[in-house]
């Protein structure tokens, strides 16, 4: 898919900081629009946590100065780390700084002022309230051109406990574009081979508390009491995973329930499903519902933070209430029984991705915000 026209980039660099250790949904976004903004014919330059997946993958592409280093909350006070990043922003000539964390606000913000770069802008991908404390005003206030935010729910969150944190004419949303074209263009393997009648159910996310695991597993113990053919195929690792394989041992779901660790190749596991579900009890965004859409998979999902922006309830997909296991045993009965049902949620979902959630969309407005 060809991109459309966009202003030339200025002549200064643009740089994406982010020093998360551990790679999810924001270290993509990052990574990906890294090589997005050189390909659109931007300088850009990266500091990442050197121990990180993403300084891993960055390091790939030698055409893209980075900076490896550690930030956390308290290296604001070291100036030590302030000077080094400082001096990384001026060799660099760099006019915009994205920051992702609030450790790299802190730091990476107050060593791009003073590094003298223009425009600082902290992108939000967590729907998690801001403290309203002394640094955190002055922050927002003094040294932020910008605060960027992954969906509405995300920004009111930010901003909750202080609305006038920051200026609401300096915030503004940016849903995470996906690139479609490039997604259907990947090979479609299934990771297991189906068996005819059998619906099969995904859920691909960190296996932590957030994202709800066990009331699926709630919930596919209740379907399995109805006598549905049906398999559930979880994809991801985490420190709960003992306790959820505990959780199917105790509920006899063994012949039901597939742990399948870190999946590389996410096309391979929605090629193997019939039915994505999200059983998160907070998401900042969700990559896994645009993907799962733009490749005709309707969704079945709690009512919370985000999702409902992504995901239209009885076009889409099927939304229950937070934490019900017995709404969302029921959502996704009423996929599995009706084919016809899940082809129709399934192509409404690719449409509304590439009306809303483009890559294009999203990258038009990233450059809009970074040429301001």
């Amino acid at each position: 898919m060809p991109r459309p026209p966009h202003t030339p980039p200025p002549r200064h660099a643009v740089c994406l900081v982010n020093s998360n250790q551990a790679w999810g949904g924001g270290e993509k976004w990052f990574f990906d629009h890294a090589l997005l903004l050189a390909e659109r014919g931007w300088r850009v330059c990266c500091v990442a946590n050197r121990d990180s997946t993403l300084a891993q993958r960055l390091r790939r592409h030698g055409d893209i100065p980075l900076l490896e280093l550690r930030l956390g909350n308290l290296s604001f006070l070291n100036p030590l780390a302030l000077l080094r990043l400082a001096r990384f922003f001026r060799s660099q000539d760099v006019g915009a700084a994205l920051l992702a964390l609030p450790a790299d606000l802190k730091a990476g913000g107050l060593a791009a002022r003073l590094a003298g770069v223009p425009r600082v802008i902290f992108r939000r991908g967590i729907a998690l309230p801001t403290r309203d404390t002394w640094l955190n005003r002055l922050l927002f206030r003094r040294v932020l051109s910008g605060l960027v935010c992954n969906s509405e729910h995300t920004r009111d969150m930010v901003l909750s406990r202080n609305p006038d944190l920051i200026p609401r004419e300096r915030t503004f949303v940016l849903y995470n574009g996906l690139d479609v074209a490039a997604l259907d263009a990947q090979p479609a393997t299934p990771l297991r081979p189906r068996r005819p009648g059998q619906t099969v159910i995904g859920c691909a996310g960190r296996l932590t508390g957030q994202k709800g695991h066990r009331f699926l597993l709630e919930a596919a113990a209740l379907l399995q009491k109805q006598a549905l053919d049906f398999r559930v195929l979880l994809a991801g690792a985490g420190e709960l995973e003992a306790g959820l394989r505990a959780q199917v041992r105790a509920l006899g779901l063994e012949d039901r329930v597939e742990f399948l660790g870190f999946v590389q190749d996410m096309k391979a596991f929605y090629t193997s499903i019939d039915i994505l579900a999200l059983p998160s009890l907070w998401e900042g965004f969700g990559y896994v519902l645009t993907e799962a859409m733009a490749l005709r998979l309707p969704v079945a999902a709690f009512r919370v933070s985000n999702i409902p922006e992504v995901v239209e309830h009885g076009r889409t997909g099927l939304l229950s209430p937070a934490a019900d296991s017995a709404a969302l045993a029921q959502s996704l009965a009423a996929l599995i029984l009706d084919p016809d049902l899940r082809a129709r949620m399934g192509e409404a979902g690719r449409q509304r991705v590439l009306e809303r959630f483009g890559m294009d969309q999203s990258l038009a407005g990233l450059e809009a915000l970074l040429h301001a």
